[in-house]
This record gives structure tokens, sequence and C-alpha cells, in this order.
């Protein structure tokens, strides 16, 4: 239970982020970030919460942290035992496939990417720009504010920042999930506990 509400707990921060990027008009971030990350969360730790359910109601033994693992290391494996529905192995590739390929959206791509120091091309002698529908003349363009734009610009800087709030991002939901995990075991070493001291310490003790 601590995982399910654990992860329902991200996903509510992303959706409202996904209203603060909506009431500022950002659409970028809704493309680039929030979509991106919704599903990098829910492709892995919301695929948890599904076996996690499905294992509750059907009373399966089937070991998540295999099928968990397996799942990276090799997603055609044939599950047996720890299939827990049909079509569990093709979805399971699915899910894969859209974790590892919404990571370079939100590395690469960003509001402050995409509009920072007015992100441009030059191609001929004309300045193309990302966001901008006009062409403008680059030999009317005075040097000194060609040079002043140039320098607003740093790329790489802005690529190793959003670099790192992706990293950021993947590792704190890694974190936070791990979080959980260790809540739902001392969980469980308490009421293992809590038994071997009744059998072995009160029933004793009473005779």
């Amino acid at each position: 239970m601590s995982i399910l509400l654990g992860i329902a707990q991200m996903n509510l921060g992303l959706i409202l982020s996904f209203f603060n990027a909506r009431f500022f008009g950002s659409s970028l971030d809704i493309r680039y970030q929030f979509i991106p990350q919704m599903i990098f969360l829910n492709s892995l730790f919301g695929y948890l919460s599904l076996l996690i359910i499905i294992k509750w109601c059907t009373g399966s033994q089937a070991d998540l942290y295999h099928v968990m693992i397996y799942m990276f290391l090799s997603p055609t494996e044939e599950l047996g035992e720890n299939e827990l529905f049909w079509g569990q192995r093709p979805l399971q590739a699915r899910f894969c496939y859209c974790l590892w390929h919404s990571l370079p959206f939100h590395g690469c791509f960003s509001q402050n990417l995409l509009q920072s120091g007015k992100f441009t091309w030059r191609f001929q002698g004309r300045t193309y720009g990302v966001l901008g529908t006009s062409e403008v003349d680059l030999d009317v363009e005075p040097d000194s504010a060609r040079g002043h734009q140039e320098e607003e610009f740093n790329f790489s800087e802005i690529f190793v920042h959003q670099l790192i709030h992706s990293i950021e991002f993947v590792l704190g939901s890694v974190s936070n999930t791990a979080s959980y995990l260790r809540l739902w075991a001392l969980s469980l070493a308490h009421s293992e506990l809590s038994t071997v001291f009744y059998e072995k310490v009160l029933l004793l003790a009473w005779g």
C-alpha cells in the first residue's frame, strides 16, 4: 500500500505541474517535460503498481522483483510462473521501449533549451528562429547586435542544466520508490517479529 500511495503522490505532483504549465501558457513544458515524465514514471513504477494490484487480487506467487529486473535485462524472455496476466510480456516490451525513448525528449528538449537566448540557425545570410515565422536579413543587423545575441545564448550550459534536471528526476523517482519499498519491508519485518514474539515468548510464558 505504501508503494501505491507513493507513486500516486508522484503522479499528483506531475499533474499539478501540467496545470501550472497550462496556466502560464507553456505548451513546450507540457510536451517536452510533463509528457516524457509521465511516460517514464508510469512505464516503470505505474506498471509495478499494476502488478502489485493484480497479485493481490489473484493471490499469485509471482516474484515481482524478478519480473521488474528481467523487464530490462531480457524483455522478450518467457515469464513462466511469474506471468500474472495474458499479454504481459509484449506489454512489458512496449513499456520498456516507451521508457527509454522518453528520456531523450526530456533531456534534450525543454522550454529553456528552445527559447533561451533567441535560439537560431544561421544559413546563407538569414536567421531562422525556432518559434518565429519571419525571416530576418542578417545584412541589416548590426554587428554589435549579432555579437550580443551570440553571447546571450550558451547551448552547452543550457543543455547541461537540462541534462542534470533529467537525471535528478530519474534518480528522485527511483529514490522515492526505494523509500516506499523500505517502508513495506519494515512493515513485513515488524509483522514477522510480532508473530515470533507472540508464539515464542508470550505463549511459552503463559504455558
